[in-house]
């Protein structure tokens, strides 16, 4: 058995998710930096990439996790890894699981990152 790469915290979030073939809503738990499981009525089966929105009341805007993959699933949940985000919602996700006050990020400021990131790759 495989252990896991980073803490996880047991949530209950509202979340979004858009792939190439629709999108649906669903209600996120365990959340890692790393990843999440997901329940939704949408058929996701492994090797699908999606991009989903996090409604985390702690936190004034949704976080966003542009590329991820789901790795299993099983009924109508899903593990989900994350495999592109911006740094500043890894670091408001960590925030949420270590049970720190999640910071808040000028829309400029993500813009930047982005921009940033890109012109890197």
């Amino acid at each position: 058995m495989r252990l896991r790469n980073s803490p996880r915290k047991y949530v209950r979030y509202s979340a979004s998710v858009q792939t190439d073939h629709g999108a649906a809503d669903g209600v996120l738990f365990d959340l890692s930096a790393t990843g999440c499981r997901l329940q939704s009525n949408l058929t996701l089966p492994p090797g699908t990439y999606l991009a989903l929105h996090i409604e985390a009341p702690e936190s004034d805007a949704p976080l966003g996790i542009d590329v991820s993959i789901v790795r299993w699933h099983k009924d109508n949940q899903f593990g989900i890894e994350f495999l592109r985000y911006a740094e500043a919602h890894r670091e408001r996700i960590t925030d949420l699981i270590e049970g720190r006050e999640v910071t808040t990020v000028s829309d400029h400021a993500e813009e930047e990152e982005l921009v940033l990131s890109a012109a890197l790759a």
